[in-house]
């Protein structure tokens, strides 16, 4: 083989050089990342990792990909273009942004790592995902954490990824002055949200350090990891399907910049996310038979629910002028400090079901450090999408219908969400850390400022002085983006459902769509091993297999069903007995920097 052995990035590649291998990981996400660290552990499985987009080495990743505060999202290049969404019935397909690099949303987004429920996990269990309920999970959660803040028996401090909250006295003075009033309301304060499941009022764990994002790449793909001689890694690499004969896989076929690759693989494990996945089993020959014949694609293996059950947390947010003695310290990076885990005690909806955050700052400049707010989500929804394909070509993406808020029940929590967080807005002690507050509509000019650049933090920095020194001219620009707080509080709660259901957005958390299920369930693509369901050799592993969204950001989640999965997969591959799961005492993770909780 004339390729050197050490894990680096070959876009160039071809099967001559590789070879054969045990394992191909579709995906360089977080789930990639956890599978191929972990695969490659096993010094006799040939593993490979394909990812879309761009690697870095590690230390060579952007400086806005590194911090703590998610610049990189408002940089186009780290996301699969064009991808659009239907984000409510019959609307017109707008962009969503989904990560196209490595670490996938890991290396972009907010960096929240929350768990969910206990709840989750047993509903997932009681639907026939036997073997996910929540003391199944919990060892594996705790085996990829390096907790800073909790060494017990419900957290790990030996993982890759480390977890930590900002600690109470550090809250800036608008997201505290909102804690205050809601534990008013009789909320309590919940120090753990990973270990505590009642509602109440705590710090948001995160997965960074104060100026340093754990993205799945940095925590997963070290450079020991790398220089492993049986792992591969392909980035600006796309896999066009799967290939199998009968219903045996015998790997993929790539496109590179030098053109299509077969590789031969012993076993595929599709970790695209929960819209690429379904898309490239749709190409592969595998889900519904009317979707795949209308492109003329061959039905190697009918399984209707590949595509099916779509889910994502629904979003609305309400934007807020600090007075600057209410506005984040620049020593303090993230976005967010604290929120409200509650319930929405609607007669048909679980505990814990909403989730609002408290928002210290919008964006990386002046102006973002300016403008606070409040972020409101379902984060038990019932609404259901889809993805399916729209063409048999990979450059084509599928078309993705979320049918956001199409379940009553959805639209009801929402609009009760809003009018939570306008009451808030309006409560004396946080109106005195405010010069008013909008329900944004229009918001083109914050999207083109928050691109990462010099030219862009000299107008924000001059429009943030303006809006400081004008509060005539603050007004009028808020007035022109959006609906005044103060006034929409007079609306009914239909007007405000309505509001709600027109302004709300879908997060990043999609999942569902090739869910875990039992062998009697029509609509289960995989079993409780992740395996696809009637084709040998092929494997989901990420949100995809999720029965349901958890109420929780996915990131966190999907680590964990990547490091229990990619357990069984190593297991079956070596011929061993079935993974167990670790002990407290048996977690082995990445060699990693250890740091002392006072670091927040």
């Amino acid at each position: 083989m004339s390729m050197q052995p050490t894990g680096k990035q070959r876009a160039n590649a071809s099967n001559d050089e590789f070879g054969a291998f045990d394992v191909v990981i579709v995906g360089g996400g977080s789930a990639g990342c956890v599978l191929a660290n972990r695969l490659s552990a096993e010094p006799g499985l040939r593993v490979l990792l394909i990812e879309a987009g761009r690697d870095f080495a590690p230390g060579d990743e952007p400086a806005t990909m590194r911090d703590s505060y998610p610049r990189s999202y408002g940089q186009p290049e780290w996301f699969w273009s064009p991808l659009n969404a239907e984000v409510r019935p019959k609307e017109t397909p707008r962009p969503f942004e989904q990560a196209r690099v490595m670490g996938g949303g890991s290396s972009v987004m907010g960096m929240a790592a929350l768990r969910g429920l206990p709840s989750d996990y047993n509903a997932w269990a009681a639907a026939g995902a036997v073997g996910w309920s929540w003391d199944d999970v919990l060892p594996w959660f705790r085996a990829l954490e390096n907790d800073l803040d909790f060494k017990d028996a419900m957290h790990g401090d030996k993982g890759p990824v480390t977890i930590r909250r900002h600690a109470p006295w550090t809250w800036p003075l608008f997201s505290s002055a909102m804690a205050d009033v809601l534990r008013a309301r009789g909320y309590e304060s919940v120090a753990d949200l990973n270990g505590s499941f009642e509602d109440g009022v705590g710090a948001v764990p995160m997965s960074n350090l104060p100026y340093r994002r754990i993205s799945a790449a940095v925590a997963y793909l070290d450079a020991a990891v790398r220089a492993r001689p049986n792992l591969h890694i392909l980035a600006a690499t796309l896999v066009e399907r799967v290939e199998l004969t009968g219903k045996r896989v015998s790997g993929v076929t790539v496109s590179t910049p030098q053109g299509k690759r077969f590789i031969a693989a012993r076993h595929v494990v599709a970790a695209a996310g929960a819209i690429h996945s379904p898309a490239l089993l749709q190409r592969s020959g595998i889900g519904e038979p009317g979707i795949l014949q209308a492109l003329g694609i061959p039905v190697i293996h009918a399984l209707p629910g590949v595509g099916k059950n779509l889910q994502n947390h629904p979003l609305v947010s309400l934007a807020a002028w600090l007075k600057p003695r209410a506005r984040q310290p620049n020593a303090l990076r993230p976005g967010f400090s604290n929120c409200l885990r509650y319930s929405s005690n609607h007669a048909q909806c679980p505990g814990g079901d909403m989730f609002l955050v408290m928002l210290n700052k919008t964006s990386w400049h002046a102006l973002g450090r300016s403008i606070g707010g409040i972020g409101v989500s379902v984060y038990k929804p019932f609404s259901q999408g889809d993805v399916a394909l729209q063409s048999r070509d990979a450059q084509i993406p599928p078309r993705v219908r979320f049918n956001l808020l199409a379940d009553e029940r959805d639209r009801t929590r929402l609009g009760a969400g809003l009018r939570v967080a306008l009451d808030l807005l309006a409560e004396p002690n946080v109106a005195r850390q405010i010069d008013g507050a909008i329900l944004p509509v229009k918001g083109k000019l914050i999207r083109d400022l928050s691109r990462p650049g010099t030219w862009n933090a000299l107008k924000a920095r001059a429009a943030a002085s303006a809006f400081d020194l004008s509060p005539h001219a603050r007004t009028k620009a808020f007035a022109a983006i959006g609906l005044d707080c103060a006034s929409l509080r007079s609306h009914d709660d239909a007007a405000i459902a309505d509001l709600a259901y027109e302004r709300a957005v879908p997060t990043g958390h999609v999942a569902g769509t090739c869910r875990i299920g039992s062998a009697s369930d029509p609509y289960a693509v995989v079993d409780t091993q992740c395996h696809v369901r009637g084709v040998e050799g092929l494997s989901v592993i990420d949100a995809s297999v999720m029965p349901a969204v958890v109420s929780a950001n996915t990131n966190l989640p999907v680590l964990m069903i990547a490091e229990k999965a990619a357990a069984d997969l190593s297991a079956t591959l070596c011929g061993r007995r079935a993974a167990t799961a670790p002990s407290l005492h048996s977690i082995q993770g990445n060699p990693h920097v250890r740091y002392p909780t006072s670091a927040y």
